[in-house]
């Protein structure tokens, strides 16, 4: 394969349009030939004051400076960091570790980015500075590009080396089946600190295109973010599922390509998008050079069961590695065959960088590899989904995966998003989880829902407390809160002491299935009750003054009325 590098096509689109926008802001433009020089007495200063190689701190605005420095960076061979100056404060370790003592920052009022010291609060004690580990002798190939630490989502966040070199094809591939030119405005979405940033920003610079380059206040999710899709002419943005969820297309918006990334696509989100634009899906992580798979435009009707992550993108393959014994499950289709997603081959990178040295991303045969941790399934020559592999749950004496369960629910056209968690019937503790509890957005009943995943799943895999709610929780990093969801169910109000005896039932009901409507026609266990439930139940009613009521009472009630009346007259 051919080395295609992201410096020489950045060079290219410079020469070629020269009089083009290449970045665009709220307060104007800057054309492919200012910002070629721009860049050129960035890698000057750079070659002043510091060596071939050498890591630079480049602080995480959103101006057009900060886009500058990165392509400077690239181009004059020095790796870098992006540092957001919210969070400061924590990067004393990290700056050590890189050995950085320059920083890009852009003043205010100014495009253009300037090189000083990195500021000494940043840099924490001198006691604590150790001999940047980074620099071992590596080959040729593993020339850096930049460091960045991954969200921390799934434990303490780690700092990966990304190679410079596979860039060149990842960009590539994006540009050409997304169709990039000339007339082309991808709105730069991600936070510079994530790495989806970097396939934003070179698959427009490459291309000829605009980067549209914004405030915060411009992107949030919704109206803002509805907003600037409208006034900008945007016509590539790729974003995460929280953002595409709660943000409405309309027909004034330019959009050509919509792209999903960071977290699992639902059915609804793909209906909604791909009216006014091609819809992709998109998957990838820090380790293996940002991107791994991007969908063809997807079509809604293809997409009933589960959203597929696309064709390969980039230098690298995969294989699907066994599960744990104890934590396979039955595939989605039955002609499924599901495992963990391993990353093979030069899309890898480096290797994470630590205290004492870097942890190679390398396997027994000293190939490229790693093993992302996420379970998927290959149906039909298709990559799905599944579920992160340290997300698998244990209830009621069963292994399952709750991102299956979430994608079945989002099968029904009324569920726009699902989360499913477990935790305890009592107090949504998940310390001795006995509930399967399933949190949705949309318009359908958790009547109907129930029933949809009673038609798809197997009965040991349907949540027992299903829950309608107004917003879903996202955490910094654009990730579902749990905690948060949890939470919301323990502040649910409990009955009133002052409430009748009928009331409290229903109440109690109402808590340990999730549907509203319950009433005395309903049958306990047609509306989402199980045998973890029914022992709460059993306690409700012995506070009401049935002392002698067990199980078996629940179980042969035709009705809930039928419980009520059995109740005595003396019941509180």
């Amino acid at each position: 394969m051919n080395h295609i590098s992201v410096v020489s096509d950045i060079d290219n689109a410079v020469r070629a349009h020269p009089e083009c926008d290449a970045i665009a802001t709220a307060n104007g433009v800057i054309s492919y030939r200012r910002f070629g020089e721009q860049v050129s007495d960035f890698i000057a200063q750079l070659e002043s004051s510091t060596a071939p190689g050498e890591f630079i701190g480049i602080e995480a605005t959103r101006t057009p400076g900060s886009i500058v420095a990165m392509v400077g960076a690239l181009k004059a061979g020095r790796p870098f960091l992006f540092i957001d100056p919210r969070d400061s404060a924590s990067y004393s370790v990290k700056i050590n570790m890189l050995g950085i003592a320059t920083l890009a920052r852009t003043p205010a009022r100014s495009d253009a980015p300037v090189l000083g010291e990195v500021p000494a609060q940043w840099r924490g004690a001198a006691e604590d500075r150790i001999r940047p580990p980074w620099k071992q002798p590596f080959a040729a190939s593993d020339r850096i590009g930049y460091a960045i630490y991954t969200s921390g989502s799934t434990g303490e966040p780690k700092c990966v080396l990304v190679r410079v070199d596979p860039l060149g094809r990842v960009i590539r591939d994006h540009a050409e089946r997304l169709a990039l030119d000339t007339t082309s405005r991808t709105l730069q979405f991600a936070r510079l600190t994530f790495d989806g940033c970097i396939t934003e920003i070179l698959w427009t610079l490459t291309s000829g295109a605009c980067l549209v380059v914004l405030d915060e206040e411009h992107l949030g999710p919704g109206p803002a973010l509805q907003n600037t899709l409208e006034r900008f002419h945007v016509t590539h943005v790729k974003t995460t599922p929280f953002a595409l969820t709660a943000t409405a297309p309309t027909r004034a918006m330019s959009l050509r390509h919509v792209i999903n990334g960071g977290g699992a696509c639902r059915q609804a989100v793909v209906r909604k998008w791909s009216s006014v634009a091609a819809f992709h899906n998109a998957y990838g992580t820090t380790e293996t050079t940002i991107c791994n798979f991007l969908s063809g435009a997807l079509d809604p009707d293809d997409c009933a069961d589960s959203v597929p992550l696309g064709e390969l993108v980039g230098e690298g393959g995969y294989q699907l590695a066994p599960l744990p014994e104890a934590a396979e499950a039955t595939p989605i289709g039955s002609a499924g065959t599901r495992g963990e997603l391993v990353m093979t081959g030069d899309c890898v990178a480096l290797g994470y960088l630590a205290p004492h040295g870097t942890r190679l991303f390398v396997g027994d045969d000293g190939d490229r590899v790693y093993r992302t941790g996420d379970i998927v399934e290959l149906r039909g020559g298709q990559i799905f989904y599944v579920e992160r592999l340290d997300r698998q749950m244990k209830v009621r004496g069963y292994r399952l995966d709750p991102g299956e369960i979430e994608s079945a629910a989002c099968r029904l056209s009324g569920v726009e998003e699902a989360v499913v968690t477990a935790e305890s019937h009592e107090d949504a503790d998940t310390s001795d989880a006995d509930a399967l509890v399933c949190y949705y957005l949309g318009a359908a009943t958790p009547r109907d829902v129930r029933a949809h995943l009673e038609r798809v799943l197997d009965s040991y895999k349907v949540p027992s407390v299903i829950l309608q709610i107004e917003r879903m929780p996202y955490t910094r990093n654009g990730k579902v809160d749990r905690s948060a969801l949890r939470a919301s169910r323990r502040r649910g109000a409990p009955a009133g002491r002052d409430d009748s005896p009928a009331d409290r039932v229903l109440g109690a009901v109402r808590r340990l299935t999730g549907t509203a409507d319950v009433s005395l026609d309903d049958n306990f266990f047609e509306v989402g009750g199980d045998s973890a439930s029914t022992v709460q139940l059993v306690g409700t009613l012995k506070q009401l003054g049935w002392m002698d009521v067990g199980v078996r009472d629940v179980l042969r009630a035709e009705n809930l009325k039928a419980l009520v009346a059995q109740l005595p007259d003396q019941g509180v």
